[in-house]
């Protein structure tokens, strides 16, 4: 397995910010971008902060030790999706939060799991200040404080990429599907010892993917130019109609809902900030 990493590209812009400490920790290159040098705006850095700081109070105010939040990275609204990427919180000590996730290492066909603050994750060239953030029922959140802090999460890492990953295929993985994969341990009332079982125990509990449509030109050009964009692993059927099932912050959405009745839901933006232009 991969072993868990952190980077540093931003920690010096901020370390006169003594609110951004607690925010703050190693940052990690964006899912699907390609390596390079990166600079962030005064503007841009305190709108991630206040971001992270209000979803720093949303966990204070519900007591809450873990949550899954997902960001808004790219601008999906072609395929009818908000969100682009998901992470796991969860607290390091009172009062303060890291966020576990799976990031794809540089456009490449290749992944690493990071630990990062708040704001870092919210740093990375997103799209909109917004955050949706996703409360599990208090009896769940011990569960998954201890399997973030373990090796297991490690585990359940594959280091394979694929933006488009199959979600019930065991060759490659994307940021989203890990953290499925993940709290699928939790959600199980029994061990599942493998990703195949895992992957069997969400097609008997109906978890229903996303669907991105992609058109044969697009298609082409994803194959050729892009390392993390593969299409052989999914069913003949869904290759030859365009619509490809693949797993999406808001079908993690759906299910945890299903799931988990009594799970929270809440949703931060920023108001007075616009959309970046993609």
């Amino acid at each position: 397995m991969r072993q868990l990493r952190q980077s540093a590209r931003f920690g010096e812009k901020v370390g006169a910010l003594i609110f951004a400490v607690s925010l703050l920790a190693s940052p990690a290159v964006q899912a699907g971008k390609s390596c390079g040098e990166s600079t962030v705006d005064a503007t841009e850095l305190m709108q991630a902060l206040e971001l992270a700081e209000q979803t720093r109070q949303v966990m204070l105010k519900t007591g809450a030790s873990t949550a899954i939040i997902a960001r808004v990275g790219q601008d999906l609204s072609g395929y009818g999706l908000r969100y682009s990427h998901l992470g796991m919180l969860y607290q390091t000590e009172p009062g303060q939060f890291s966020v576990l996730h799976e990031l794809n290492e540089c456009g490449s066909d290749q992944s690493g799991l990071y630990r990062e603050g708040l704001g870092n994750f919210f740093l990375d060239d997103v799209f909109a200040f917004e955050v949706l953030i996703l409360i599990p029922p208090v009896e769940a959140q011990p569960k998954i404080q201890q399997l973030l802090q373990s090796e297991a999460a490690i585990q359940a890492h594959h280091s394979k990429y694929n933006m488009l990953a199959y979600p019930f295929d065991l060759t490659y993985q994307n940021s989203n599907q890990w953290g499925l994969e993940l709290l699928s341990h939790v959600l199980s009332p029994t061990a599942l010892p493998n990703r195949k079982a895992v992957q069997q125990w969400l097609q008997q509990q109906k978890y229903q993917p996303g669907v991105i449509k992609v058109g044969p030109l697009s298609r082409i050009g994803a194959t050729v130019f892009r390392s993390n964009v593969s299409f052989t692993e999914h069913p003949l059927k869904q290759r030859l109609s365009g619509a490809y099932q693949v797993v999406t912050v808001e079908s993690v959405d759906s299910f945890l809902q299903q799931q988990w009745p009594t799970m929270q839901r809440q949703v931060l933006k920023l108001t007075s900030t616009e959309p970046k232009t993609q």
